[in-house]
């Protein structure tokens, strides 16, 4: 019970004995701590500010602690609740701003730690806190746990990263995630980074220089003076930042064991037990100066390798050349640089420029492969790019080594000059890597390319859309949530509905009473009305009916006339009889409107919405005009007879004719798919795969399912270059296949299952069950999933093209020199980047850049 106790008297000491010395009226600073301080774990001290601004971020004061170590977390963005009151029609805003200043704390020993009084200013804002007392406790350690972390067994060199473990051993499993304390991450002299991550399971974050990193871990089994042992291992990478030796504090590790015999629930009592590595000290090493390269980049390792790609071994003089530089290793190369590719070891400086501003490179998944892009222009001749030379200094022999890139033959004819901003990166093209074909100019076969048309009643189907569409999709929104609506609106007010009808009968047996007191006499009649008015007062909720003046004087004046001596023969008079029936239509009514009149709108408000969404009228789609359907008809019976013919030069003509009819056709209805595959499969047997592919890509865009459509384009890529081919397919494309699918069958989907959700959420039975909830996850999800993908779609917009074989020049003029060695093949696919003045920038599927004559590209999307 003491120990259970602690936290909270914790909590209760920091609180009231650093109760703020206010500087202003609406200010106020508070210490917060969430659980319990315990000696040699780091936890969380929060300094909380109440009454400051939201701009700007208060100053955080320095917080000196003795006997604990103390270091003050970046501040996070406030927390603001704002509140609007409206008294008497005039509207008040208002806002409480929040801000909390945090502190990470290491106690050194136990018993109680003080926490001095600080001031936090926020321009001429100012809050103070008091001084107050932070109880602290120790943790004993157990036998059952050991720590260790696994440093270097030699020095370490500026600028190089070597691998530290942390191992920790336990026989028994902690009943809570274990805390672990690594002084070593958060010195200022070396910087912590964290290698890849295999598997987000096997991960955990510990704190380093005030950030979290999350590092990979491995568990096992061990045998240790044999008994069974689990052993975690914990990776990261340590780079020192500044010579000499660097002491490094102890290590540890708090987790809860369990203690004492489990009970009949198979659940113990836990306690929180330690185990501490010893304090060490590492040796960090400047690198030396002697035999030092001069292409050195301070490059760290024991093993190095590069190798060198040119997108081209044919230039023009001044056209430029891109070249692949990759550097491997045997470990982590996030902070390698390339020297200067002009300097000492590089590229000769009256051969080749390149930019000034180095590039970063990109690092591969495991860390241990960079590569680096560099755009080299070529301005002299040359035989070859020579080879590259890279240096590093190996700290296990602690010695300088060189290695060198293969040289790459280059051929340079004479061209004209062009300056720096006109040099763009070309895209590799190998020599008779098909990267012209098919459609760079000359014929392509087409023997093994499926050249079907489609049924001819499937070439007037279109998606799904316009007021049909939409008609639908509000029914299935709209009529699910009015049943929800109907349904709860039913179990809601089923106790008024009941009432009501308690007052449709009290009110019945009022007139009933009103019908004999028409002709019977008052002595006879008096009192059951009076017993029926104050039934229907009860009913209707006035149980005392002494506050109403109008029912008290009537109920006096029914018992006056039943005493009367003309009772015993004459009935109650008329205006009295009136009377009572007013007051009885007057209670009826406000228990009506009372209990009835708001749910009833709401209901029928949504009645209203639904019907109105089921009248809109959906027209089907229009059928083909008549012009279209004889283009189609020409179009197939051209087709059929190219197929028909042996004559190569009559069999191209008629495919030609017949991509020609097919081409009108889909031009005056672009909405079909199935018109544009029949488009796209004529002029690819027609040869003219820059048509095809474009016709392929149209149909694609309105429905990404259409099967002829997508194995007709897959078939054209396949013979299309390395450097003009689009990256497509993968596991994100197998798993997100809903992508392919038209944007109205998305949207149907997701109405659907939002339809199903809701209506599983109906309470049919007057409670919702469990199952229920369940069950509608996954169609809710569905339909997230849908709603998502439509709305998060990548359209293509600028996607093109090409149409005519044209040469890619590096700048918007016809005399600019050409970006690529070959003309750009018929029916290269494209991005758009910028249009100018007759010419348009184009970005290739390989990323190299350049600009062609407007004319000679079409967008996919009209």
């Amino acid at each position: 019970m003491r120990r259970a106790l602690l936290p909270l008297l914790a909590l209760v000491v920091l609180v009231v004995a650093a109760r703020p010395a206010h500087a202003d009226s609406d200010a106020r600073a508070d210490w917060r701590l969430e659980g319990r301080a315990h000696v040699g774990v780091p936890f969380v001290l929060d300094l909380v500010i109440d009454g400051f601004e939201e701009q700007p971020a208060p100053e955080q004061p320095k917080l000196d602690i003795p006997n604990a170590h103390v270091t003050a977390l970046p501040a996070g963005p406030p927390n603001v609740s704002r509140s609007i009151q409206i008294v008497n029609g005039r509207r008040t805003d208002s806002a409480r701003v929040t801000w909390v200043l945090r502190y990470r704390v290491e106690a050194d020993k136990d018993g109680s730690l003080r926490v001095p009084a600080v001031t936090v200013s926020q321009g001429s804002h100012h809050a103070t806190t008091r001084a107050g007392e932070l109880p602290v406790d120790s943790i004993p350690s157990s036998d059952d746990m050991k720590l260790e972390l696994g440093l270097p067994d030699r020095p370490i060199f500026i600028g190089e990263t070597a691998k530290v473990t942390l191992t920790w051993l336990f026989r028994r499993d902690p009943a809570d995630r274990p805390q672990f304390s690594v002084p070593l991450m958060n010195l200022d002299e070396v910087t912590v980074s964290a290698p890849p991550i295999v598997d987000k399971k096997q991960a955990i974050e510990l704190e380093a220089g005030g950030k979290t990193l999350e590092l990979p871990y491995v568990i096992d089994q061990t045998t240790i003076d044999g008994k069974a042992t689990h052993r975690l291992v914990i990776s990261f990478y340590l780079a020192p930042r500044k010579a000499g030796t660097l002491a490094v504090p102890a290590s540890s590790v708090v987790a809860a064991l369990a203690v004492g015999q489990p009970d009949f629930f198979g659940n113990a009592e836990s306690r929180l037990f330690r185990a501490s590595d010893l304090a060490r000290s590492l040796d960090v090493r400047p690198l030396p100066e002697q035999d030092k390269p001069a292409s050195f980049a301070g490059a760290v390792g024991s093993q190095f390798s590069i190798a060198v790609t040119a997108s081209r071994s044919v230039v023009q003089l001044g056209e430029p050349v891109e070249l692949s530089i990759q550097v491997k290793s045997d470990q982590a190369l996030d902070t390698l640089a390339l020297p200067r590719l002009d300097g000492p070891g590089g590229l000769p400086k009256d051969k080749f420029s390149v930019p000034e501003d180095t590039t970063t490179g990109e690092l591969s998944d495991d860390g241990k492969t960079k590569t680096f892009k560099v755009t080299a222009q070529v301005i002299g001749q040359a035989t070859e790019v020579p080879a590259i030379e890279f240096a590093y200094f190996d700290p296990k022999t602690r010695a300088y080594n060189t290695i060198h890139s293969d040289p790459i033959a280059l051929s340079v004819k004479g061209g004209t000059m062009v300056g720096a901003n006109d040099v763009v990166g070309a895209a590799p093209v190998r020599p008779g890597s098909g990267a012209g074909a098919p459609g760079a100019g000359g014929d392509v076969s087409v023997a093994d390319a499926d050249l079907a048309l489609a049924d001819p009643a499937d070439l007037d189907a279109t998606p799904l859309g316009g007021a049909l569409l939409w008609t639908l999709l509000g029914l299935l929104y709209l009529v699910p949530l009015a049943v929800f609506g109907v349904r709860t609106w039913q179990l809601r007010t089923a106790g008024d509905r009941e009432d009501a009808a308690e007052v449709r009968a009290a009110r019945r047996r009022v007139e009933m009473a009103l019908s004999a007191a028409d002709g019977k006499p008052a002595r006879d009649t008096a009192g059951e009305l009076g017993a029926a008015l104050r039934a229907l007062a009860r009913v209707v909720g006035r149980d005392d009916v002494t506050g109403d003046a109008d029912a008290t004087g009537l109920l006096a004046k029914i018992e006056t006339e039943s005493f009367a001596p003309a009772a015993s023969s004459a009935p109650l008079s008329r205006e009295l009889r009136e009377a009572a029936r007013a007051l009885a239509r007057r209670w009826a009514g406000e228990a009506r409107t009372r209990k009835r009149l708001p749910r009833a709108v709401v209901v029928l408000a949504l009645l209203a919405a639904a019907v109105a969404a089921t009248g809109t009228r959906a027209d089907a789609a229009p059928a083909a005009p008549a012009p279209v359907s004889d283009a189609i008809s020409d179009g197939r019976a051209l087709y059929q007879q190219a197929m028909q013919t042996t004559q190569a030069t009559a069999r191209r003509a008629s495919f030609a004719r017949a991509e020609a009819a097919f081409g009108d056709a889909a031009r005056a209805t672009p909405d079909r798919p199935e018109l544009l595959a029949d488009w796209g499969t004529a002029a690819l047997a027609a040869g003219d795969v820059a048509t095809a592919t474009l016709a392929f890509r149209r149909a694609l865009a309105i429905d990404g399912s259409n099967a002829r459509a997508r194995h007709s384009l897959d078939w054209l890529r396949a013979r299309a270059g390395d450097g003009f081919r689009p990256a497509t397919g993968g596991a994100t494309d197998t798993l997100l296949f809903f992508h392919q699918w038209a944007r109205a069958r998305r949207l149907v989907v997701g109405a659907v299952a939002f339809a199903l959700g809701v209506l599983l959420l109906v309470p049919w039975t007057g409670r919702r069950r469990g199952w229920q909830v369940g069950a509608a996850i996954v169609p809710m999800l569905v339909w997230f999933v849908m709603l998502v993908s439509v709305v998060f779609e990548d359209r293509h917009v600028d996607d093109a093209v090409v149409m005519d074989a044209v040469v890619l020049r590096a700048a918007d003029a016809a005399g600019a020199p050409a970006a690529l060695a070959q003309p750009l093949p018929r029916g290269a696919e494209v991005v758009i980047l910028e249009e100018r003045s007759g010419w348009t920038k184009i970005r290739l599927a390989s990323g190299a850049t350049g600009w062609v004559s407007t004319g000679t590209v079409q967008r996919v999307l009209m």
